[in-house]
């Protein structure tokens, strides 16, 4: 059944002179602008009404990004949040949210995907940037691998005043996900203040096409384990046409939840964002 509206909950644009070449921004299938006109060509004809813009510089001035697409904004209504860069664990967190402060900035994510440590999501001064997240009323956004959702379990027991938002399934491998990440996922059910986009999972651009055979079970899981009130649909577009392309993912996500009712889609597809994100 084709949800009757959308809310993407992550999304991504940006001017290739703005980005740097590092992970999978390297990769030359992303190596040109992506602006407001490709979102909407990759839409054309698919209900999305909102959209929620997710950062794609680290370790720079986040509020720069956030003017970039504060313009797009203004332009095109439809993008109504902005999930906006700062180094949580940083001594300068307050600072760098006073800089990033404004009506379109929804949540702040700090990438640990490519860090060695995977506890990295539980260290004090991580969880200390979480906590002060929470106070701001801001989502504490967290994209990592599939072995590090452990700590994320942690990190979420230890900041109960926080809403955390689990991005692209926990990134597990798609393939064979990690006994890690089967575990956390499990616990991370039982923390009412984290939620889980379903959204295309991206390692780098040689991974494996994604079906339904692949997608499945791991949505299954997530599904079971934090039930229809707190999953969000998410694209990661254009990230996620390495393996999967944008009408395709919904086609895919149609046939996997094909036995679900309408209710439950639109609280997917939907609801749960428009609540997480003030939209």
């Amino acid at each position: 059944m084709r949800p009757a509206a959308i809310v993407d909950s992550h999304f991504h644009l940006w001017r290739r002179d703005a980005v740097g070449d590092t992970g999978i921004l390297a990769a030359p299938y992303l190596r040109r602008d992506y602006l407001w006109d490709d979102y909407e060509a990759a839409t054309s004809g698919l209900p999305v009404e909102r959209a929620v813009f997710c950062q794609v510089n680290d370790f720079v001035d986040g509020s720069l990004e956030v003017e970039f697409a504060s313009r797009v904004a203004r332009a095109n209504p439809r993008l109504q949040g902005m999930v906006a860069w700062a180094q949580i664990e940083s001594i300068d967190l307050e600072r760098q949210l006073d800089r990033l402060a404004g009506p379109l900035v929804r949540g702040v994510r700090r990438s640990t995907q490519h860090e060695a440590d995977p506890r990295f999501c539980a260290r004090p001064s991580f969880v200390a940037g979480a906590r002060r997240l929470g106070e701001r009323r801001l989502v504490c956004e967290l994209c990592v691998r599939g072995e590090q959702v452990l700590g994320v379990v942690e990190l979420a027991r230890t900041s109960p005043e926080t809403t955390f938002v689990l991005d692209h399934l926990g990134k597990p491998n798609m393939l064979a996900p990690e006994p890690g990440w089967r575990q956390g996922i499990a616990e991370l059910g039982s923390c009412p203040n984290v939620s889980c986009k379903i959204s295309v999972v991206v390692h780098g651009a040689d991974d494996p096409r994604l079906d339904r055979r692949l997608v499945e079970p791991v949505v299954d899981e997530v599904i079971e384990s934090f039930g229809w009130d707190r999953v969000l649909f998410g694209s990661n577009w254009p990230v996620a046409t390495a393996v999967i392309d944008y009408l395709d993912w919904i086609e895919v996500l149609e046939q996997v939840l094909s036995g679900c009712t309408t209710d439950q889609l639109e609280r997917l597809f939907t609801t749960n964002a428009r609540r997480g994100y003030g939209i």
